[in-house]
């Protein structure tokens, strides 16, 4: 039989469907005013919304489920032509089942790719690719599930509140999907849907901050107990955030513009991302760039040459230690001050060493150090080192008065936020390659980017 050849047990005329529709929604609708005005008058306003939800998420399942298979054998010729251009051969119509927004499976028919080309990508059910269909799922349904999965503290939170909101679920099919959400995203580039189409940072002055959070991994090594159950290492592990910020002109992040995060285990990848980040935004017309983080030698021996090898100038880069650890280690040396230095003295020292550390004379606090402490031990010897080595980035008056920002805390919030919140609860392992791309979807919700991603989905066909 013709793939182009359509069932009359399968489909309908545009007109039968729409009679058919129009008579549910009047029958449905007349059947229930009586009984919401009823409850309203009770002073019931709860009833009658609960009532009239249930009804709008019926009358939206009964549509879906009538005008989808309809529509669907519309577009089996266009989606056939499609398929062979790309590649594709000995295509065949096939049922293909999808959950919609509410949870409802809906059947309708799909071309499917029997031999697809060696470059094929994406699902060989073509009508999977014309409707942007993720795992089996819709768009809005994929778009409630990742979002409330993102949102919440767990799966079982994510699921609860699906529920409320009218979609039926169970628990496994929440986790699946929204890791099937994030294993999309993550192969399609998240720099390709986190950013709105025009965005860019030309003109603009930009802080970049990295910093490391902590998520606790389980690593199966092929062991098993004696109950048989496979038995698995539970390391902790640091994944390595950065944040894109726009500064105004008082030194703060801009209220106008939202923040990018990315998220990678490794050094090497987040270094990746960021730079096709910033490669994409146009760094390179970027009227100041300030990086911000600790003392961890990667970020400052590799953003700077990045952002040189992508034609930033460097005169408009600026390199800023945190000013809260440059002055925890300033605390720490005068706590470790020889007996013989007394409190008294010792307040002098701070009050002195926190002036010239603000004043960007950290320099000075080095050579003062190496004249009280005689003999000092490899730990105070490593703090001297490290205020020796970072002079150039703790100018912070100097911060100040050209508004730019003095501390990491854009970053630190991010951690806490993006990771720390979600990723690092008591007794919760994560596989490694699962939660490095779920960090991706709670970055987009916190940056208040959801919609612009769930927007790039669509149009990614």
């Amino acid at each position: 039989m013709s793939i182009f050849k359509v069932l009359n047990q399968e489909t309908m005329s545009h007109l039968t469907t729409t009679s058919k529709i129009m008579k549910f929604v009047n029958q449905t609708i007349s059947s229930q005013l009586e009984g919401w005005a009823e409850m309203l008058l009770q002073g019931d306003l709860y009833s009658y919304e609960q009532g009239l939800f249930s009804c709008m998420n019926g009358i939206y399942d009964f549509i879906s489920e009538e005008l989808l298979p309809s529509v669907s054998c519309q577009v089996i010729d266009k989606l056939v032509e499609q398929g062979r251009a790309s590649g594709g051969r000995k295509i065949e119509v096939r049922p293909f089942t999808f959950r919609i927004a509410t949870g409802r499976e809906v059947k309708v028919q799909s071309p499917y790719v029997r031999k697809p080309g060696k470059a094929w990508s994406g699902s060989r059910h073509l009508l999977a690719g014309h409707w942007n269909v993720i795992g089996g799922a819709s768009p809005a349904l994929y778009d409630r599930v990742g979002f409330c999965a993102a949102l919440g503290p767990s799966y079982d939170v994510a699921h609860q509140a699906l529920g409320k909101f009218g979609a039926t679920l169970c628990l496994s099919s929440v986790r699946d999907l929204t890791n099937r959400l994030a294993d999309h995203c993550f192969d399609y580039g998240e720099e390709n849907l986190m950013l709105e189409p025009s965005e860019t940072l030309a003109d603009k002055r930009v802080a970049i901050a990295v910093d490391g959070g902590r998520t606790r991994t389980r690593t199966y090594e092929g062991e098993v107990n004696q109950a048989g159950q496979l038995m698995y290492q539970t390391e902790w592990c640091e994944p390595k955030l950065f944040v894109i910020e726009v500064l105004n002109n008082e030194g703060r992040p801009s209220r106008h513009e939202l923040p990018i995060y990315g998220c990678r285990f490794k050094k090497g990848h987040v270094l990746n991302l960021l730079g096709r980040y910033l490669r994409t935004l146009e760094i390179d017309k970027a009227e100041q760039v300030q990086i911000l983080g600790d003392g961890a030698g990667w970020i400052w021996n590799n953003i700077k040459p990045m952002l040189l090898g992508l034609n930033v100038d460097s005169n408009r880069i600026v390199e800023s230690l945190d000013y809260y650890h440059a002055s925890q280690y300033v605390h720490s040396l005068v706590d470790q001050m020889p007996k013989r230095i007394g409190q008294n003295r010792r307040k002098a020292y701070l009050s002195q060493f926190k002036d010239w550390l603000w004043k960007g004379a950290a320099g000075q606090i080095v050579e003062e150090c190496k004249t009280v402490y005689k003999r000092p031990g490899d730990l105070v010897e490593r703090w001297i080192n490290y205020l020796d080595k970072h002079q150039d980035k703790t100018q912070y008056a100097v911060y100040e008065e050209n508004k730019l920002m003095c501390g990491s805390g854009i970053i630190e919030s991010g951690i806490r936020r993006i990771i720390n919140l979600r990723f690092k609860n008591a007794s919760t392992f994560w596989e490694k390659g699962t939660v490095e791309k779920l960090y991706f979807l709670r970055a987009a919700l916190l940056s208040k980017r959801w919609d612009t991603v769930m927007i790039n989905l669509s149009n990614s066909t």
